[in-house]
C-alpha cells in the first residue's frame, strides 16, 4: 500500500492513547484491530509496562496507537515510570480513547480520571461486554455520561470482536487531514528484540502465580536473525533467590515451559525457527534501580 494519490481523497492521519485502569482490555483491543498479537495481554492487570506504538493503515487513513499501562495508584518507581509514561502518551495523542470494563462498571480510578476530558468529545470504551449481561451496560454508560456529557459511548467485546470495526470507523472519521506518520508497511516503532523480551515475559505473566510476575523483568542479551534460525539470548531477572528457585522450578522444568512457550511466540513473529536461550539470574530492589529501569526502556 502506498500513500494516498493527491488527486484521489485526501489522506488522513493521528495518534490515539488507548487508556484506562489496568486490566481493561486495552491490549486486546488493539491486538483485535490489527489483526495480529502485538501488545502482550494477560488475566493479570498491569502486564503492559510501557507504551506500545501500532500502525493501523487502511484506505487513505493511518491511525497510530498507543497502547499505555493502566494508570493506578504508583508505589516504587517503576510503577510511577509506568504511570508517567501513560499520562505521556495521552498528552502527545490527537485522540484519547478512555476503556473501561463492562464487568467492574466504573472504578475509582475512571471515576477520578475521566473529568480530565471534561469538554471534549472522548471515546469511552466500555469493553468486556461478553461478560456481563446487557442490561448492566446502560447503567455504565448512564454514569459515564454524568461525568463526560460530551463523550460517545462503544460498547464492545474486544476479545470476540463485537462492535469493534465501528469503534475504528469512528477513529477514522475523527483523523485530521495530512499525511501519513509512518510508511504504509510500518507496524510498529518498536524493534523486533523489544517484542521478543515482550513475547518471554508474557509467558512468566501466564505460568507464574501471585505476585511473582511482577517481580521479574527480561533483557535480550544478543539477538542474531540468521538462517536457517534466528539466535536469541536474554535474562530473566527477579529480585531474590527464593524467587529464582521458583522460576526456574525443580529439575529446570519450567524455565523450560516457558522458554518452549515464548520461543513458539517469537517464532510466529519472526516466520522462522528460533534458537531461545534463557537464564535466570538475581538483581535486588531492581524495581528501583533507576539505570537498570533505563536499560529495559521502562
Amino acid at each position: 500500500m502506498s500513500e494516498p494519490s493527491p488527486e484521489g481523497p485526501p489522506s488522513r492521519a493521528g495518534i490515539v492513547a488507548l487508556a484506562g485502569a489496568p486490566n481493561v482490555g486495552k491490549s486486546t483491543l488493539l491486538n483485535r484491530i490489527l489483526g495480529r498479537p502485538l501488545s502482550i495481554a494477560t488475566s493479570k492487570p498491569q502486564t503492559t509496562r510501557t507504551r506500545v506504538l501500532a500502525v493501523h493503515t487502511t484506505g487513505t487513513t493511518q491511525i497510530v496507537f498507543t497502547d499505555t499501562p493502566g494508570i493506578h495508584h504508583a508505589r516504587g518507581l517503576m510503577h510511577e515510570r509506568m504511570v508517567g509514561t501513560a499520562r505521556a502518551s495521552v498528552r502527545g495523542a490527537d485522540l484519547t480513547c478512555w476503556i473501561v470494563s463492562a464487568e467492574r462498571g466504573l472504578t475509582a480510578t475512571d471515576r477520578a480520571e475521566m473529568p480530565a476530558f471534561a469538554g471534549r468529545s472522548v471515546p469511552v470504551v466500555i469493553n468486556k461486554i461478553d461478560l456481563t449481561a446487557y442490561e448492566r451496560i446502560l447503567p455504565i454508560i448512564a454514569a459515564g455520561a454524568a461525568i463526560l456529557p460530551d463523550a460517545e459511548f462503544f460498547p464492545l467485546s474486544a476479545l470476540r470482536g463485537e462492535n469493534v470495526d465501528r469503534f475504528v470507523a469512528h477513529l477514522a472519521s475523527r483523523m485530521p487531514e495530512g499525511p501519513w506518520l509512518y510508511p504504509a508497511d510500518t507496524l510498529s516503532d518498536q524493534p523486533t528484540r523489544f517484542f521478543a523480551a515482550e513475547l518471554i515475559r508474557e509467558q512468566l505473566f501466564r505460568q507464574l502465580d501471585a505476585e511473582l510476575p511482577y517481580r521479574v523483568a527480561v533483557r535480550i542479551e544478543e539477538f542474531r536473525e540468521r538462517k536457517p534460525k534466528a539466535y536469541i539470548e536474554a535474562t530473566v531477572f527477579t529480585d531474590s533467590d527464593s524467587a529464582k528457585k521458583i522460576i526456574v522450578g525443580r529439575e529446570g522444568q519450567r524455565i523450560k515451559s516457558i522458554g518452549t512457550a515464548a520461543r513458539s511466540a517469537i517464532e510466529a513473529l519472526l516466520g522462522s525457527p528460533v534458537y531461545l536461550e534463557l537464564y535466570v539470574r538475581v538483581r535486588k530492589d531492581w524495581q528501583s534501580d533507576t539505570r537498570f529501569l533505563d536499560e529495559l526502556g521502562l
